[in-house]
């Protein structure tokens, strides 16, 4: 239902809202200091990775046990296969270095050329993490549809 949805969207927005934020703040302001940027980094990460564990916990107090199968068989599904993909994908000379372009030009006002490529390295680090994280997802998703399609859904057949 639409009540159903919007509820959904709005569980979602704070990470939503936090990832615009944080590319916005990198990409437009392009911080002169190596250390906010790692600093902002952080806190992000730190915030999505707990925002999502608390959902992800809450989602699962409302599920039967065909559900907590579900997403027993889409979690282990989507990290095996995700790390996979994201490891052929890094593996393509487009998504390197677009990913190093990337953490080259949020980096290109640092003050000091050694904390600059410091920072830059640690950056493509993160961003090759948050690929990794995306990708996961994405595969989850396909194999929680992959479980669906098989089990013929969740509701009870009478």
């Amino acid at each position: 239902s639409l009540e159903k949805i919007g509820r959904r969207a709005l569980l979602i927005s704070p990470v939503v809202i936090a990832v615009v934020s944080f590319v916005a703040v990198l990409y437009w302001l392009r911080p002169h200091n190596g250390a906010f940027i790692l600093v902002l980094t952080a806190v992000v990460s730190i915030f999505v990775m707990g925002y999502t564990s608390f959902l992800a916990r809450r989602m699962q107090l409302r599920m039967d046990e065909v559900q907590v199968a579900s997403q027993g068989f889409a979690s282990f599904r989507g990290y095996t296969w995700g790390a996979g993909i994201t490891v052929v994908l890094l593996m393509l000379p487009p998504v390197t270095n677009r990913l190093i372009d990337l953490a080259d030009v949020m980096t290109a006002r640092a003050p000091d050329l050694t904390i600059r490529h410091r920072t830059a390295v640690l950056l493509g680090l993160n961003f090759g993490f948050m690929l990794l994280v995306l990708v996961q997802m994405v595969c989850m998703i396909v194999a929680s549809a992959i479980w669906q399609r098989r089990m013929g859904g969740t509701a009870e057949q009478s």
